[in-house]
Formats: structure tokens, C-alpha cells, sequence
């Protein structure tokens, strides 16, 4: 065990109004994450949060963290049958049969790391208004529902993890290193391992 972090499901409000929608503040999913066992207590973490629950949907539109899958459908807690599709989209990007352009993570784009402190917490926030909830639902609309309904949501687990990480926060150690695409078991990018003598020298930090 090097370190075991915890993540919680939560929301901004116990319920979400049918009738009136407040834009200032948006019923929202929120994951917490925590460390609770650790082999160096006392030091974060920097995280890779990509096709996770934790990493950020992306600003000024296109398909949020939600509908790529990370999340169960929403859930009837009286009738099993009926759920609410938060979306289920598999995005298929062009090969352009070049490889990233850099071994470093923090210089690719589209790559987002998520600082998980040592005696504290940190959060990620998902909107979830009413406009979108039904946004990739097929079969139920918001007429479908009743005040006093109650459905529940969950966390697919193929999307609860990291598939990068390493000690220190981007505010600390890694905010002037370079952090190695080559970690044990992957290869972003059949990226190449830095040499032994490249890590101290060249500042290389690997997960």
C-alpha cells in the first residue's frame, strides 16, 4: 500500500425543483476526494483525472464529464425500470499517426491534474441543472416526474480512479518538474522513459 484515498458522492441540495431553475446556482454533483492511508503521511498527491469522475468538464460547452459514461443512470427509488440516461457517449478521436508531441504530461493538451492535499479535502463540481438532465434521455421527459419522486445515482466503477499519479501537489514539487509520461504497467504515448541519470538532472518526476 502506498496510499488509499477516499471518494464520496454528494449534492448540492437534497432535491431539485421541477418547476423554477436557478441559474446563479445550479443543482450540482459533487465529488470529494480525501486521503485516508498514506506512507508518507503528511504529503499530497497529484492526480490524473482523466475519464474519471474527477477531472473538470470542459468550459464553454460540449459533452461534460457526465455524459461520457462516468455516472449510472439516475435511478427511480419506487420503480427500478425507470431511469434517466445522463449520457453514454464513447468520443472516437482522429489518428493522425503521430504521437503526442512531448514525454512531459503537463505540456499535452487536454490533460488536467487534480491536487489531492494530505489533511484536508478537495472537490469537483458537476452541474447538473434540469435542462440537462434529460438532455440524452430517450424515453422520459420532465413531464414523467412528480414532486416527491426520489431517485438515486451512483459512480461507474471503471471511473473512480487514476490512471497517473504521483507525491507532491503542481503547487509544490511537480510545479517545476516535468512529469513523465512513462509510469509502471502504461505508456502515454509509447512515450521514453527517462534515463536514471536524465531524472534528478533534467528534473523528471514518474508515477
Amino acid at each position: 500500500m502506498l496510499v488509499v484515498a477516499v471518494l464520496t458522492l454528494s449534492t448540492s441540495s437534497p432535491s431539485c425543483s421541477l418547476s423554477a431553475e436557478d441559474l446563479s446556482a445550479p443543482f450540482q454533483i459533487i465529488i470529494t476526494l480525501r486521503l485516508e492511508n498514506s506512507t508518507q503521511p503528511g504529503r499530497a498527491i497529484t492526480i490524473r483525472t482523466g475519464g474519471t469522475v474527477s477531472a473538470p468538464s470542459p468550459e464553454g460547452g460540449g459533452l461534460d464529464i457526465l455524459a461520457l459514461g462516468t455516472f449510472c443512470p439516475l435511478i427511480s427509488n419506487s420503480d427500478a425500470e425507470k431511469r434517466i440516461d445522463l449520457g453514454q457517449m464513447k468520443p472516437h478521436y482522429l489518428y493522425t499517426g503521430e504521437g503526442p508531441s512531448s514525454p512531459n504530461l503537463k505540456e499535452r493538451e487536454g490533460i488536467h491534474f487534480l491536487n489531492v492535499p494530505a489533511n484536508s479535502t478537495v472537490q469537483v463540481r458537476h452541474n447538473l441543472p434540469l435542462s440537462r438532465i434529460f438532455e440524452y434521455e430517450d424515453t422520459l421527459t420532465k413531464d414523467d416526474l412528480k414532486p416527491g419522486d426520489v431517485y438515486h445515482l451512483g459512480i461507474n466503477s471503471g471511473n473512480l480512479g487514476t490512471t497517473w499519479w504521483c507525491w507532491g501537489d503542481m503547487e509544490d514539487n511537480p510545479k517545476d518538474q516535468k512529469l513523465s509520461a512513462c509510469q509502471e504497467g502504461s505508456n502515454f504515448g509509447k512515450a521514453e522513459k527517462p534515463k536514471a541519470e536524465q531524472v534528478g538532472k533534467e528534473g523528471w518526476v514518474l508515477g
